[in-house]
């Protein structure tokens, strides 16, 4: 069988067999990519925690009918400072599932995009930054590079220039900010079924299609990440700052969800430590 090289960060696993496992890699040379690391199921293998979700390995695969075949890997990073922090891990792992749905329409900026996840997750393990506003900057990066970066600075609808007097909330459906007064005169454009299809808008049952109430200093967040611009050390944050963010956070990935037309397993775990996080 014909053997390639590749670069590539693990981002989704499930079992295969009694002892193999299928995982899913984005890697710099040929984007998503499903392998089988053959017996890393068993007690012992060698090829069992370099098939571990969020490891960065050098993999030479060779080409197989239904899956790649991982002949070789050679761990290149761990982020280890991750496993002991519940919140960093929980942001990082919903990285790796967003990369998992949206990765194929990432094959053309492949490299970069693996870059970026890579020093995504860097940050995540390493910076002293508050990890939901790093995770709001991967995010809207993320829906930037898919070409479907939210309106954030005018109204998505009238095109009015937004104030902190001026906002109402984020529409999932138009793609950014509502001004008040579009919200309050009724103005919202209609989504007719051809535009549906062609903006690949679907009614998909379990997923909110509503507006999101931002307030303005969860809309200045918003503006801040998108320009990605950092933050300060997250202990010198104040708890109004670092919950406005999560609200931020909160509703961009209620978009993402929405363009994905299907829920998102790890939100439910971020949930749950952004939760811990604010009651401690």
């Amino acid at each position: 069988m014909p053997t390639y090289s590749v670069n590539a960060v693990n981002v989704a696993s499930f079992p295969l067999g009694e002892t193999d496992k299928v995982v899913t890699v984005f890697s710099a040379e040929r984007g998503l990519i499903k392998c089988v690391a053959k017996g890393a199921r068993k007690p012992g293998s060698k090829i069992g925690g370099r098939a571990d979700l969020l490891n960065v390995n050098k993999l030479l695969l060779a080409s197989g009918r239904t899956f790649e075949i991982i002949s070789q890997a050679e761990t290149l990073e761990t982020f280890p400072q991750l496993r002991g922090d519940l919140e960093r891990l929980s942001y990082s792992l919903y990285y790796a599932e967003l990369t998992s749905i949206f990765g194929q329409g990432l094959n053309e900026e492949a490299s970069d995009y693996f870059d970026f996840l890579v020093i995504s997750l860097r940050f995540q393990s390493l910076s002293e930054s508050d990890p939901a506003y790093l995770c709001l900057m991967f995010e809207l990066r993320l829906l930037d590079i898919l070409g479907y970066m939210p309106e954030l600075t005018v109204c998505v609808n009238c095109r009015t220039v937004l104030s902190d007097h001026a906002i109402s909330g984020f529409h999932y459906e138009l793609g950014g900010m509502v001004c008040e007064r579009c919200h309050l005169e009724g103005k919202r454009v209609r989504v007719g079924p051809r535009v549906a299809e062609a903006e690949g808008i679907y009614e998909t049952p379990g997923v909110e299609r509503l507006d999101k109430y931002v307030t303005p200093l969860v809309w200045k967040r918003l503006v801040l990440a998108a320009a990605g611009r950092d933050v300060p050390n997250a202990q010198k944050e104040s708890d109004v700052i670092k919950q406005a963010t999560r609200a931020a956070h909160r509703a961009i990935a209620g978009y993402i969800e929405h363009r994905a037309g299907r829920r998102i397993k790890s939100l439910e775990l971020l949930n749950y430590s952004e939760t811990s996080q604010i009651t401690n």
